[in-house]
């Protein structure tokens, strides 16, 4: 095109001289040259050749311009693709090895993809759900430099004081992570600290042999206990606030008091260096232990040694008692925890050996969970009911932190639903421990209001939580065996429960009034629901009996027998004059609720059906189970009027959204899944779980779904990308530094 347009401008700029011939004379030529219309007339074709020349360069050099700036924004999208990828990776490889990393790699994501391709965007928003859902970390606090050696809770849950090898104290909000006043008194590292039970009180020993009592209000020294020869190992208050203790490289165990820092007693009788001392909760007795191996509990009344434990092979480094007074656990660098019966003084249980040295652990404040620190920088968790029962299985739980930053030290805040560690890089962590269970969860159910949250589990009782906190409400405990399914009353008011043992009860939600006690089936009762009214409850049981029953009274209305398989399901239609059950043997019906009459079968036999879930008008039933196919069902006809498929192993849950749009399915498989009801697609794959999903529910709002399974903890999922996003801000303080953009994403500094 241009060689063309060359061309053109060429002949139009070209002199026009009429044709002569050879014998024309120069004076003829000159004068038929001079003709003035004939220069105008070259002047204007040159003019316009010009103007065209000009104006295609014009063309050409924008188009060069363009051209330019659109490859620098094709270079700078694809360094925007890359790099949004890369944070995603780094999101995902470190979810587990380094989940504070993996939080804000994951929210930088978020940030980068706002505005981007669809299919970018869906990939860090998985990579935030991942990051929510396996990621317990709530909170990360900095401050000091280097290891730290030892951490306590203020009674409130709001501060979390920690000791330092860089020789300082701090006193940390363990609310919003928040900096926090240095407290400066020792010459050198502090090894332990302890809080008096009020809180106001905080005690330091270190190295240097000091022991300083710190005004934990005012972040100021109070005063100053007599300074010891030796460096000092550890540190404790008795539970009156009166009495300190103090041990360390000598061999003997001093009391102090409190206020006036007078010397109370020695107790002599360690062969070594002693590492390790707590107060009984009572107050009776004090344990200790140290390099010599044994345990010593002591009788503060008489200052005698009441027994002397052996069954360690090398130093013990901490020593915990339950808060029953019951048990006492010790640890060390045998890198087996230990428990004891206080009572008696005999060995319980030597736990499964560590791959490093345990120098920390605590007991939750209900008694129901011990904790350890393994130096590989695993926490681990224990059931202390399973590991002190003869013949209990005491696994640990799967493990915390595990980033190989070495635990120094652990403790539960007074709720028992955090956790704190602390390790070797100055940092303290915060693990949300909330609802978590001894054994499977097998049914969930918010309460209307949505402020709380009831729970089923194997092994256990049935639960209530206040969702705000991660607190334990209620325990609801049959007569004998599990809760296999729970559901509340329409107003919030009752709990009805499942039980194993063939019982079904009704509980006062605020547990203030003796439950109602459902008698009748001879086996298990596998499901339990309330009539939309809340004047009615339906039972489903192993006997293929249905029941149905007066909420108010307990009195039976209805026995009824469907058939020779066993019941799994059964709930109430939207007005409560039938009911549908679904059985074993896949048989799927409607039952008059007053008379017990067939009133159709929608299915006579087939797959097992597991749960059936009925849409918010009523209209449509879901059906799911061992064929891995939900069914959508019109009640109207009575007719199947959609499938959807996905799951590869059998589906134990069905739960459809309160507008009744979609419908959240889990199974086996170890993945939930949310599906749009008008067209069948699915709409979300959720994070797979530790083990198979068998129960879900939705918030009443419907902006949140509580799923559960064998990994014994309730896991929420926020359903919107802005809640996810949010709830990520939550958990992170600070974004990726520049050296972690250098690893990690081949950027330093890290991009804008």
């Amino acid at each position: 095109m241009a060689s063309s347009a060359d061309g053109m401008i060429a002949e139009l700029l070209t002199d026009e001289r009429p044709a002569r011939s050879c014998d024309e004379g120069s004076t003829a030529g000159h004068a038929l040259t001079a003709d003035p219309s004939v220069i105008a007339r070259r002047m204007r074709r040159r003019a316009i050749g010009l103007g065209i020349l000009a104006f295609l360069l014009a063309i050409a050099a924008i188009a060069a311009l363009v051209a330019r700036q659109v490859a620098e924004l094709q270079r700078r999208q694809q360094a925007e693709v890359a790099l949004s990828l890369q944070l995603v990776a780094t999101a995902v490889r470190h979810v587990d090895s380094d989940p504070d990393l993996a939080a804000r790699a994951a929210l930088a994501a978020l940030r980068r993809t706002a505005e981007t391709a669809p299919f970018l965007r869906a990939q860090a928003e998985d990579a935030a759900r991942r990051n929510l859902d396996a990621n317990r970390l709530r909170l990360t606090l900095r401050g000091h430099a280097g290891r730290i050696n030892a951490i306590a809770f203020s009674p409130d849950g709001s501060l979390i004081a920690s000791a330092g090898q860089d020789g300082t104290v701090r006193l940390g909000n363990a609310v919003d992570g928040s900096a926090s006043p240095e407290l400066r008194g020792h010459e050198g590292e502090v090894r332990d600290l302890a809080l008096d039970p009020a809180g106001q009180t905080l005690a330091s020993v270190g190295e240097d042999g000091r022991i300083v009592l710190w005004d934990v209000g005012r972040g100021e020294r109070l005063r100053e206990l007599p300074r010891q020869p030796e460096p000092l190992h550890g540190v404790a208050f008795g539970p009156d606030g009166e009495i300190v203790a103090t041990v360390g490289q000598s061999p003997v165990v001093r009391l102090w008091d409190a206020d006036t820092g007078g010397l109370l007693a020695n107790l002599s009788g360690h062969k070594g260096q002693v590492h390790a001392v707590a107060f009984s909760p009572d107050g009776r007795h004090l344990a200790t232990a140290g390099t010599d191996a044994s345990l010593r509990i002591w009788d503060l009344l008489s200052g005698r040694a009441l027994h002397v434990l052996d069954g360690h092979a090398g130093t013990v480094l901490v020593l915990a008692f339950s808060p029953d007074g019951r048990w006492l656990a010790s640890a060390g660098e045998d890198r087996r925890a230990r428990l004891w019966d206080v009572t008696n003084g005999t060995a319980v249980r030597a736990l499964a050996e560590q791959p490093g040295a345990i120098r920390a652990a605590a007991f939750s404040p209900d008694g129901s969970l011990l904790a350890t620190g393994d130096y590989d920088g695993s926490a681990l968790l224990w059931d202390v009911a399973g590991c002190t029962r003869p013949g209990g299985e005491c696994p640990p739980r799967a493990p915390f932190a595990g980033d190989g930053n070495p635990v120094t030290d652990l403790a539960f805040d007074a709720a028992g639903t955090t956790l704190a560690t602390t390790g070797i890089d100055g940092s303290v962590k915060l693990w949300n421990l909330a609802f978590g269970h001894e054994g499977a969860i097998r049914s969930l159910a918010f309460s209307p209001d949505g402020k709380r949250l009831a729970t089923a589990a194997a092994g256990t009782d049935a639960a209530v939580w206040e969702l705000a906190s991660g607190r334990i409400l209620h325990r609801f405990a049959g007569p004998a065996g599990t809760t296999a399914r729970v559901a509340w009353s329409p107003d919030g008011s009752r709990i009805a429960a499942a039980q194993a043992d063939g019982a079904a009860m009704l509980w006062d939600a605020a547990s203030e009034r003796p439950p109602l006690t459902l008698l009748g089936h001879a086996g298990r009762v596998n499901d339990i629901a309330f009539s939309s009214d809340g004047r009615s409850v339906v039972t489903a049981g192993h006997d293929g009996m249905v029941g149905v029953w007066d909420a108010v009274s307990g009195t039976r209305r209805l026995w009824l027998r469907t058939g020779t398989a066993p019941l799994n399901r059964v709930i109430f239609s939207r007005d409560g004059r039938s009911v549908l059950t679904a059985a074993a043997d896949g048989a799927l019906a409607e039952w008059n609720a007053a008379d017990g009459k067939r009133q159709r079968t929608l299915q006579q036999r087939g797959d097992e059906i597991l749960d059936l879930a009925l849409s918010p008008d009523g209209s449509l039933l879901a059906t799911g189970g061992s064929d891995r196919v939900v069914r959508l069902w019109g009640l109207t006809a009575g007719k199947p009027v959609r499938s959807l498929a996905g799951h590869a192993g059998a589906i134990d849950a069905l739960a459809f959204s309160p507008d009744g749009r979609l419908l959240a399915t889990a199974a086996r498989d170890r993945s939930a899944r949310i599906w749009e009801v008008a067209n069948g697609s699915q709409r979300l794959v959720l994070p797979p779980q530790d083990g198979p999903v068998h129960a879900l529910a939705f918030s009443p709002d419907g902006r949140v779904l509580a799923t559960g399974g064998s990994d014994r903890r309730v896991h929420f999922h926020p359903l919107d990308a802005a809640q996810v996003a949010a709830a990520l801000r939550e958990r992170v303080a600070a974004g990726l530094t520049d050296a972690e953009c250098a690893q990690y994403l081949n950027s330093a500094p890290c991009p804008p």
